[in-house]
Protein backbone atom coordinates (compact mmCIF):
# COMPACT_ATOMS: atom_id res chain seq x y z
CA UNK A 1 0.00 0.00 0.00
CA UNK A 2 0.62 3.20 -0.60
CA UNK A 3 2.39 5.49 2.07
CA UNK A 4 -0.32 8.92 2.66
CA UNK A 5 1.11 10.17 5.69
CA UNK A 6 4.68 9.55 7.27
CA UNK A 7 6.20 11.82 10.56
CA UNK A 8 9.76 11.76 11.07
CA UNK A 9 10.99 12.83 13.89
CA UNK A 10 8.35 16.07 14.30
CA UNK A 11 8.77 18.04 17.35
CA UNK A 12 6.85 21.41 18.01
CA UNK A 13 7.67 24.13 20.75
CA UNK A 14 6.47 27.33 22.24
CA UNK A 15 8.20 30.16 23.49
CA UNK A 16 5.46 30.91 26.12
CA UNK A 17 7.88 33.57 27.92
CA UNK A 18 10.59 32.90 29.11
CA UNK A 19 9.49 29.01 29.38
CA UNK A 20 10.08 26.87 26.32
CA UNK A 21 6.56 24.27 25.65
CA UNK A 22 7.83 21.17 24.41
CA UNK A 23 3.81 20.14 22.37
CA UNK A 24 5.79 17.53 20.29
CA UNK A 25 8.75 14.93 21.31
CA UNK A 26 10.58 13.49 18.05
CA UNK A 27 7.00 12.11 16.91
CA UNK A 28 7.12 9.46 14.28
CA UNK A 29 4.22 8.02 12.57
CA UNK A 30 3.20 6.58 8.83
CA UNK A 31 -0.33 5.26 7.66
CA UNK A 32 -0.83 3.77 4.27
CA UNK A 33 -3.82 4.57 2.10
CA UNK A 34 -6.67 3.23 3.14
CA UNK A 35 -5.85 2.88 6.57
CA UNK A 36 -8.21 4.10 9.59
CA UNK A 37 -6.22 4.85 12.67
CA UNK A 38 -6.94 6.28 15.96
CA UNK A 39 -4.66 8.63 18.20
CA UNK A 40 -5.38 8.53 22.01
CA UNK A 41 -4.27 10.37 24.75
CA UNK A 42 -5.26 12.70 27.57
CA UNK A 43 -5.84 16.68 27.36
CA UNK A 44 -2.49 18.51 27.27
CA UNK A 45 -1.06 15.25 25.82
CA UNK A 46 -0.21 17.06 22.71
CA UNK A 47 -2.98 15.45 20.15
CA UNK A 48 -4.08 18.70 18.88
CA UNK A 49 -0.96 20.39 18.23
CA UNK A 50 -0.34 17.11 16.07
CA UNK A 51 -3.73 17.21 14.70
CA UNK A 52 -2.97 20.60 13.51
CA UNK A 53 0.33 19.44 12.05
CA UNK A 54 -1.30 16.63 10.35
CA UNK A 55 -3.92 19.30 8.89
CA UNK A 56 -0.75 21.56 7.56
CA UNK A 57 -2.56 24.16 9.94
CA UNK A 58 0.75 24.64 11.57
CA UNK A 59 4.34 23.90 10.56
CA UNK A 60 6.73 21.41 12.82
CA UNK A 61 9.89 23.54 14.36
CA UNK A 62 11.87 20.00 13.32
CA UNK A 63 11.57 17.20 11.92
CA UNK A 64 9.55 15.98 8.61
CA UNK A 65 6.08 15.68 7.83
CA UNK A 66 5.58 13.65 4.28
CA UNK A 67 1.82 13.93 2.37
CA UNK A 68 2.17 11.48 -0.29
CA UNK A 69 5.57 11.63 -0.37
CA UNK A 70 5.62 15.43 -0.60
CA UNK A 71 7.22 17.07 2.58
CA UNK A 72 5.10 19.85 3.38
CA UNK A 73 6.76 20.93 6.25
CA UNK A 74 7.93 24.19 5.57
CA UNK A 75 5.30 25.40 2.92
CA UNK A 76 4.71 29.20 3.00
CA UNK A 77 0.88 30.02 4.13
CA UNK A 78 -0.86 30.04 0.48
CA UNK A 79 0.74 26.34 -0.35
CA UNK A 80 -0.19 25.33 3.25
CA UNK A 81 -3.59 26.26 1.84
CA UNK A 82 -3.57 25.08 -1.49
CA UNK A 83 -3.08 21.66 0.37
CA UNK A 84 -5.61 21.73 2.92
CA UNK A 85 -7.52 22.56 0.14
CA UNK A 86 -6.95 19.64 -2.10
CA UNK A 87 -6.17 16.72 -0.15
CA UNK A 88 -7.43 16.95 3.39
CA UNK A 89 -10.92 16.73 4.82
CA UNK A 90 -11.78 18.12 8.36
CA UNK A 91 -14.28 16.37 10.80
CA UNK A 92 -14.76 18.34 13.62
CA UNK A 93 -16.46 17.53 16.87
CA UNK A 94 -18.18 20.88 16.86
CA UNK A 95 -19.60 20.21 13.02
CA UNK A 96 -18.89 24.25 12.09
CA UNK A 97 -21.62 24.09 10.11
CA UNK A 98 -22.49 27.29 8.30
CA UNK A 99 -25.81 28.39 10.21
CA UNK A 100 -27.20 29.83 6.86
CA UNK A 101 -26.91 27.48 4.57
CA UNK A 102 -28.77 24.45 3.69
CA UNK A 103 -27.26 20.88 3.74
CA UNK A 104 -26.44 20.85 0.68
CA UNK A 105 -25.03 23.99 0.52
CA UNK A 106 -22.89 23.27 3.14
CA UNK A 107 -21.34 19.99 1.37
CA UNK A 108 -20.66 22.64 -1.62
CA UNK A 109 -18.48 25.41 0.19
CA UNK A 110 -15.33 23.49 -0.25
CA UNK A 111 -16.17 22.81 -3.84
CA UNK A 112 -16.68 26.96 -4.22
CA UNK A 113 -13.44 27.73 -2.92
CA UNK A 114 -11.57 24.97 -5.14
CA UNK A 115 -13.83 27.04 -8.13
CA UNK A 116 -16.10 24.36 -9.15
CA UNK A 117 -18.92 25.03 -11.37
CA UNK A 118 -22.36 25.50 -10.20
CA UNK A 119 -23.27 22.37 -12.01
CA UNK A 120 -20.64 20.12 -10.89
CA UNK A 121 -20.73 21.53 -6.91
CA UNK A 122 -24.56 20.81 -6.86
CA UNK A 123 -24.29 17.09 -8.73
CA UNK A 124 -21.11 16.44 -5.83
CA UNK A 125 -22.91 17.41 -2.81
CA UNK A 126 -26.19 15.43 -3.79
CA UNK A 127 -24.01 12.15 -4.42
CA UNK A 128 -22.36 12.91 -0.97
CA UNK A 129 -25.33 14.03 0.77
CA UNK A 130 -27.07 10.42 -0.35
CA UNK A 131 -23.90 8.67 0.50
CA UNK A 132 -24.13 9.97 4.34
CA UNK A 133 -27.99 9.51 4.18
CA UNK A 134 -29.30 12.86 4.37
CA UNK A 135 -31.13 12.46 0.90
CA UNK A 136 -34.46 14.02 2.86
CA UNK A 137 -32.88 16.78 4.70
CA UNK A 138 -31.23 18.74 1.69
CA UNK A 139 -32.90 21.62 1.76
CA UNK A 140 -32.66 21.77 5.96
CA UNK A 141 -30.43 24.27 7.45
CA UNK A 142 -28.49 22.96 10.36
CA UNK A 143 -30.52 23.86 13.44
CA UNK A 144 -33.32 21.80 12.04
CA UNK A 145 -31.35 18.62 12.18
CA UNK A 146 -30.28 16.75 14.90
CA UNK A 147 -26.57 16.29 16.32
CA UNK A 148 -25.74 12.92 14.07
CA UNK A 149 -27.43 14.59 11.09
CA UNK A 150 -25.33 17.73 11.34
CA UNK A 151 -22.31 15.43 11.94
CA UNK A 152 -23.27 13.59 8.67
CA UNK A 153 -23.24 16.78 7.18
CA UNK A 154 -19.85 17.35 8.09
CA UNK A 155 -18.51 14.16 6.95
CA UNK A 156 -19.97 15.00 3.71
CA UNK A 157 -18.47 18.28 3.28
CA UNK A 158 -14.92 16.64 4.45
CA UNK A 159 -15.00 14.45 1.16
CA UNK A 160 -16.64 17.14 -1.24
CA UNK A 161 -12.65 17.62 -3.04
CA UNK A 162 -11.68 14.09 -2.72
CA UNK A 163 -9.26 14.44 -0.40
CA UNK A 164 -6.43 11.81 0.09
CA UNK A 165 -6.73 11.93 3.87
CA UNK A 166 -9.62 12.47 6.05
CA UNK A 167 -9.26 14.29 9.90
CA UNK A 168 -11.21 13.62 12.26
CA UNK A 169 -11.15 15.11 15.80
CA UNK A 170 -13.11 13.73 18.61
CA UNK A 171 -16.28 12.85 15.62
CA UNK A 172 -18.56 11.13 17.99
CA UNK A 173 -17.64 13.46 21.31
CA UNK A 174 -20.74 15.83 20.68
CA UNK A 175 -23.37 12.41 20.33
CA UNK A 176 -25.21 10.06 22.73
CA UNK A 177 -23.98 6.23 22.54
CA UNK A 178 -26.50 5.46 19.95
CA UNK A 179 -25.91 8.24 17.42
CA UNK A 180 -22.02 7.99 18.30
CA UNK A 181 -22.03 4.45 17.05
CA UNK A 182 -23.44 5.22 13.71
CA UNK A 183 -21.23 7.96 12.98
CA UNK A 184 -18.46 5.66 13.69
CA UNK A 185 -20.78 2.74 11.46
CA UNK A 186 -20.16 5.66 8.76
CA UNK A 187 -16.62 6.27 8.80
CA UNK A 188 -15.74 2.58 8.99
CA UNK A 189 -17.76 2.64 5.78
CA UNK A 190 -16.28 5.34 4.17
CA UNK A 191 -12.92 3.43 5.02
CA UNK A 192 -14.49 0.31 3.66
CA UNK A 193 -14.56 2.81 0.40
CA UNK A 194 -11.12 3.26 0.56
CA UNK A 195 -10.87 6.41 2.62
CA UNK A 196 -7.92 7.09 4.61
CA UNK A 197 -8.35 8.53 8.30
CA UNK A 198 -6.85 9.90 11.05
CA UNK A 199 -8.82 9.77 14.13
CA UNK A 200 -8.09 11.74 17.44
CA UNK A 201 -10.62 10.18 20.07
CA UNK A 202 -11.07 10.05 24.16
CA UNK A 203 -13.61 7.12 22.97
CA UNK A 204 -11.59 3.65 24.07
CA UNK A 205 -14.21 2.18 21.88
CA UNK A 206 -13.30 4.14 18.27
CA UNK A 207 -10.36 3.10 18.90
CA UNK A 208 -11.11 -0.30 18.94
CA UNK A 209 -12.41 -0.30 15.63
CA UNK A 210 -9.22 1.34 14.08
CA UNK A 211 -6.61 -0.91 12.58
CA UNK A 212 -3.84 0.87 14.14
CA UNK A 213 -4.45 2.95 17.58
CA UNK A 214 -1.59 5.77 18.77
CA UNK A 215 -1.49 6.50 22.03
CA UNK A 216 0.35 10.26 23.19
CA UNK A 217 1.78 11.14 26.47
CA UNK A 218 3.23 14.49 26.93
CA UNK A 219 3.44 14.43 23.54
CA UNK A 220 5.51 11.24 22.48
CA UNK A 221 3.21 8.87 20.25
CA UNK A 222 3.29 5.63 20.89
CA UNK A 223 1.59 2.80 18.73
CA UNK A 224 -0.14 0.25 20.53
Amino acid sequence: MATIVELRNLSKHYQMGDTVVQALRQVNMTVASGEMVAVMGPSGSGKSTMLNMLGCLDRPSDGSYFLEEDDVSNLDDNSLSEVRGNKIGFIFQSYNLITQLTVVENIEVPLFYRGASESESRRRALELAELVGLKKRLWHQPVQLSGGERQRVGIARSMANSPVLLLADEPTGNLDSKTGADILALLKDLHGHGSTLIIVTHDPNVGRQCQKTFRMTDGELKIE
